[in-house]
């Protein structure tokens, strides 16, 4: 009776022992799975953060240099620009105040050579004469040469300086159809200066027609001087810039 309760007791002992054998080992296995997915994720992420920490320094390396470049040409610029300044610092030095005698001391005028100096010595004029008419210039072309001359058109401001700028106009008109360009143009039917101003006294020898929209002075015997004229027709002119202090 005892033997055969034993053998009969033994065997659902083994049975569950190998149950939990497997389910042991099955646990096993699934730690093992799992920990070998959580490696590969960690590997793949570790590969994808090498590779953008690589991008990232590769571009930051490339934006260096572009920095780097950048400030190089700025210092080139400055550098430039300072000679410049130096440069035009010096000619408007020398055409102002030119070096006289073996001792090349400075004897500074009011204007430069060929500029000629207006009654209230406030201004410099430039007269453009040529007689070759392939010289002339339109409005804008002229506006550009005097700035080119850090000067500008003409700006007539009183009745003094229309009644000097009709005497250059006469004394250098070899033919009374010559016209020279002033700073005056219209703009949306407002006639104005080259300084932005409006004009606010006027000389002109007829009433400006409405296809006409710059402003020229002429030889003429009354006091006015002025004629609308086509801006793209080609004209003596007149630039003006401000006369140096002595």
């Amino acid at each position: 009776m005892f033997t055969t309760n034993r053998i009969l007791g033994e065997k659902p002992l083994r049975g569950r022992h190998g149950v939990q054998l497997v389910a042991c080992s099955l646990g096993i296995l699934c730690v093992i799975l799992v920990a070998a997915i959580v490696t590969s994720d960690q590997t793949a992420l570790i590969g994808d953060l090498r590779q953008n920490n690589s991008i990232l320094t590769s571009e930051s390396q490339q934006l260096q240099m572009e920095k780097s470049a950048l400030e190089r040409q700025v210092e080139t610029l400055r550098r430039e620009r300072t000679e410049l300044s130096l440069t035009r610092t010096q000619r408007i030095l020398d055409a102002y105040c030119p070096k006289t005698g073996d001792k090349e001391e400075r004897r500074c005028n009011p204007c430069q050579e060929g500029w000629l100096l207006s009654p209230s010595k406030s201004s410099c004029y430039l007269v453009k004469t040529t007689k070759n008419y392939h010289d002339w210039k339109t409005w804008e072309e002229a506006g550009e040469d005097c700035r080119q001359r850090n000067a500008d058109l003409v700006v007539i401001e009183s009745q003094q300086e229309q009644e000097f700028i009709r005497e250059i106009s006469h004394e250098y008109s070899d033919i009374s159809l010559y016209r020279y360009w002033i700073g005056l143009r219209r703009t949306s039917e407002v006639w104005k200066w080259v300084d932005g101003s409006n004009l606010t006294e006027s000389y002109w020898i007829n009433r400006p027609s409405d296809n006409k929209d710059c402003a020229a002075s002429v030889q003429w015997s009354s006091p006015e001087g002025w004629r609308a004229e086509d801006c793209a027709y080609k004209y003596r002119w007149i630039c003006e810039m401000k006369a140096l202090s002595v």
